[in-house]
């Protein structure tokens, strides 16, 4: 493990910059992230799930990341971040036995989310007792 507060506050801003840059990505060019990911927004119900997950959500993982990052702190606070993070990649599991691993910039995403979450628990803030 590393002990290492700006370390851990640049990881989780960085985790934080990421998920703003795919709420930004989907609220101007939804379409294009659909089809990078290999959805399709052919119906109201896909274009309503897809911006819930990718702008809803990913913009309240954002506030998570800042607000643990300025309170770096309470450790929990960041941990969670990590637990979101590598949800995903624990998600996408059972689609793995079902339909195998995914391809294309979805397989770069889901090693990133593995990395950077396992990263996250790795670095620990510098508190001292």
């Amino acid at each position: 493990m590393v002990y290492d507060d700006l370390l851990r506050q640049s990881a989780l801003l960085l985790t934080g910059v990421v998920f703003t840059f795919y709420a930004l990505w989907t609220l101007f060019r939804p379409h294009s992230l659909a089809k990078t990911l290999g959805f399709q927004l052919d119906n109201e119900n896909a274009k309503s799930e897809f911006h819930a997950i990718y702008v809803g959500v990913f913009l309240a993982q954002t506030v998570l990341c800042i607000f643990a990052c300025l309170h770096i702190d309470q450790v929990l606070l960041g941990d969670l971040v990590a637990v979101f993070v590598l949800s995903q990649p624990v998600g996408r599991i059972v689609a793995l036995f079902r339909n195998g691993f995914p391809k294309g910039q979805l397989r770069f995403i889901t090693i990133t989310e593995i990395i950077g979450g396992i990263g996250l628990l790795l670095i620990r803030p510098n508190i001292t007792l």
